[in-house]
């Protein structure tokens, strides 16, 4: 019975070796073949085998637990990436379910509001978004970043005083079916992969670059993962690994990585990317590219067995977006 509970531990812990991706989320000490061995009589040719490549590796160091001999990694933590830079604040994806004979005044309306917007949220609206194709074709979204829930609350706050604020609220709340409201963290170890630094989507707002030009075709590709604390850290590793290979495959430069994020409140292990494009088209051409990209590829065979559900959505910038 010992040794089957011993097997048993040891091959838990190779399995949650294998799986993990990120050093610092595995355990700090694992049990070795040697110890296995001295234990069970297994043969050299068992298939309970540590990852060669993983023992080799590491420096270790012996401990001892409960008769059982035990090994420390001192790679785990010390040689590991350096973590990437925390993303400062929030974005939060609101989303509005507009009739459809209402859609062109509703957005009208919030055209009218939209330096209003901007000037209450303290530069904090990023985009309005509209459907094209993919998706329901009535429900626009608007991105808003906030440092952290004290600034929203206190946007939220100014709002509420504002009059002029609340006659478009009077004006608008009736065309509106249903609402909704996520909050997303920024993916930082996959952005910074593709070039941008942290928080680039609120900034390219704040300093209105998009104001003078032309509107532009969005694509918000939503993946929903499988549950667990593992599968976003995952995606954004794999994200990393990937996403140059992706981008250096469109050699015509015709997409632009806006932004990545994952859900941190509202619907859970959800992975969401913006890109831009001059045309519907010009995002064929990008997505026939990255085809070629055995880099790319790769990263797309591990990402698929976590996703549960995938959606993309094309969209068109509302003439008043500040990222368009």
């Amino acid at each position: 019975m010992q040794t089957k509970r011993i097997k048993k531990l040891i091959t838990q812990q190779q399995q949650h070796i294998i799986s993990s991706t990120r050093a610092e989320e595995l355990s700090h000490i694992i049990i070795t073949m040697r110890s296995l061995r001295r234990l069970t009589n297994l043969s050299a040719s068992s298939s309970l085998t540590t990852p060669t490549s993983f023992y080799k590796s590491c420096s270790w160091n012996n401990t001892n637990a409960g008769g059982v001999t035990l090994l420390s990694s001192s790679r785990l933590m010390t040689t590991t990436s350096s973590p990437p830079p925390s993303p400062k604040g929030f974005y939060e994806l609101r989303r509005y379910k507009i009739p459809p004979a209402k859609r062109a005044e509703y957005i009208k309306l919030c055209e009218e509001s939209s330096q209003l917007r901007k000037k209450l949220t303290q530069n904090g609206f990023c985009g309005f978004y509209v459907p094209e194709v993919g998706s329901e074709l009535n429900t626009v979204t608007h991105v808003y970043h906030y440092e952290d829930y004290d600034h929203r609350d206190k946007v939220r706050s100014d709002m509420r005083k504002n009059e002029e604020w609340q006659n478009f609220l009077r004006k608008s709340l009736g065309m509106v079916e249903e609402q909704t409201s996520e909050v997303y963290i920024e993916a930082a170890v996959a952005t910074k992969s593709a070039g941008l630094h942290v928080n680039s989507f609120k900034e390219k707002a704040s300093k209105d670059e998009d104001s003078n030009a032309s509107p532009s075709i969005f694509e918000i590709r939503t993946y929903t993962l499988q549950l667990g604390y593992n599968p976003i850290p995952k995606m954004q590793n794999l994200y990393a690994e990937g996403l140059p290979s992706k981008i250096a495959s469109d050699t015509e430069k015709l997409s632009e990585l806006v932004w990545i994020g994952y859900a941190d409140v509202g619907d859970l292990n959800k992975f969401v990317e913006i890109w831009k494009y001059p045309s519907y088209q010009s995002h064929i051409k990008v997505r026939e590219a990255a085809r070629t990209a055995d880099a790319w590829r790769e990263t797309i065979g591990k990402i698929a067995p976590m996703v549960t559900h995938f959606n993309t959505t094309l969209c068109s910038a509302a003439p008043f977006s500040p990222v368009k």
